[in-house]
């Protein structure tokens, strides 16, 4: 075995990585929606997606939000104080499936939580005062709340891996308009006169400073249903399509749809996860590898992705998507370079061709168009080269002791 085909790792480094924190093709533990089972500690989850609004359309884009019902499956109230940072945030994101590609076409500011209901949706409910959510309590927000735009914060302000926020946002530009902070979307991607074999799916994702990825309770805090637009013009009417499914992001709706599809994750080192979505499929010059990288909950963000091609391999239709930051959040919208070319990458100093993609490091500009949580970047290239099982690299965008994380993945050998 070559070392490329296992991505720069040669010898004694290939074994270490190959089970280092890796989880391949699971649900890394996920819930079955009719048993959900207690957690040590607080523990939220998306109990379900059952509302939505359309709000109005500018310059060729559209605003919408979806309610989001949450759920305590955990062993002790949940913190849920107004006006402090300990209450959760609320993001809501919008994928599509289209000619193969999953793709994260638009996200939403974050509602800031006020009160709960102590409500049924999930288990029974032991109720608690509205400064906390119980055990086995729900709490719903509607579509309205969660589009209202002045209670709506920046992402950019939050640390996903350990909950923490400041309190108010420090980042406050004013609304200005009927999109400003609500979960945009160009109307081009959702036009059903454009998009007739498209589906969508809609994402709803808690963060908590005492429910996240650092107590070991943040893997389950989103959920995802999928929904369909319809109508004459902009914005779109929007109706839901099959039950929530709880407890898990919505990239795993492309592996559920597309049996071809695999996911890899990646636990990073005092840090959040990394998920690969990837598939090789036949074409007419050879094979299309397609791979969707998602950042569920690091801080650390990512500013490159890296496969290793074989030296001869004829590369084309290279193909990268993204989706923008918006209403004043801080991160630079432009899109990442593309590089077809021969790196050295640790802990290989002499180098392999890769097809990669990359912005701005952090030295370079804090506010480059990284990976950030929540959020997943689209890439795909033509090969004539065939697939085999190797490894894709990430480059990690804020700085710290791990540089890069290598995750399995189909590639072009």
């Amino acid at each position: 075995m070559t070392p490329i085909r296992r991505f720069l790792l040669p010898g004694s480094l290939l074994a270490a990585v190959a089970t280092a924190a890796f989880i391949t093709t699971d649900r890394a533990g996920a819930l079955d929606d009719d048993a959900l089972l207690q957690s040590s500690g607080p523990d939220v989850i998306v109990g379900d997606i059952y509302d939505n609004n359309e709000y109005g359309t500018l310059g060729g884009k559209s605003s919408y939000s979806f309610g989001t019902e949450s759920c305590n499956i955990g062993s002790v109230p949940l913190a849920w104080i107004a006006s402090t940072p300990q209450h959760p945030v609320i993001g809501q994101e919008m994928y599509r499936l289209k000619d193969g590609k999953f793709e994260m076409i638009g996200m939403s500011w974050l509602k800031h939580g006020f009160t709960a209901l102590n409500l049924n949706l999930c288990n029974i409910c032991s109720p608690t005062p509205g400064t906390s959510l119980g055990v086995g309590c729900s709490d719903p927000y509607s579509a309205f709340l969660n589009g209202y735009q002045t209670d709506l914060g920046p992402r950019a302000e939050v640390n996903a891996y350990t909950g923490a926020f400041p309190y108010p946002p420090t980042l406050s530009p004013p609304v200005n308009d009927v999109l400003d902070r609500r979960l945009i979307v160009d109307n081009a991607d959702v036009d059903p006169a454009l998009n007739g074999s498209a589906r969508y799916f809609v994402e709803g994702h808690y963060i908590h400073p005492d429910d996240n990825a650092a107590s070991g309770n943040g893997w389950n805090n989103m959920s995802w249903r999928e929904i369909n637009f319809s109508g004459g013009s902009a914005p779109w009417n929007v109706g839901f399509s099959g039950p929530t499914q709880r407890e898990e992001p919505a990239i795993y709706a492309w592996e559920q749809i597309d049996p071809s599809v695999s996911i890899s994750e990646k636990q990073l080192s005092g840090d959040g996860t990394i998920m690969v979505a990837h598939k090789a499929t036949p074409t007419a010059n050879g094979w299309e590898y397609v791979y969707t990288v998602y950042n569920r909950d690091s801080d650390r963000g990512i500013n490159a992705f890296a496969l290793p091609v074989a030296p001869t391999a004829q590369l084309s239709n290279k193909y990268f998507r993204d989706v923008d930051h918006h209403s004043g959040d801080t991160p630079d919208p432009t899109d990442w370079n593309a590089f077809e070319g021969t790196i050295s990458l640790p802990p290989v100093p002499s180098g392999v061709r890769v097809m990669a993609w990359h912005t701005q490091t952090y030295a370079q500009n804090p506010n480059a168009n990284a990976i950030r949580w929540g959020t997943s970047f689209t890439f795909s290239v033509e090969a004539d080269t065939p697939p085999t099982q190797g490894y894709v690299a990430v480059r990690l965008f804020k700085p710290g002791a791990q540089q890069y994380a290598y995750i399995p993945a189909v590639v072009p050998q």
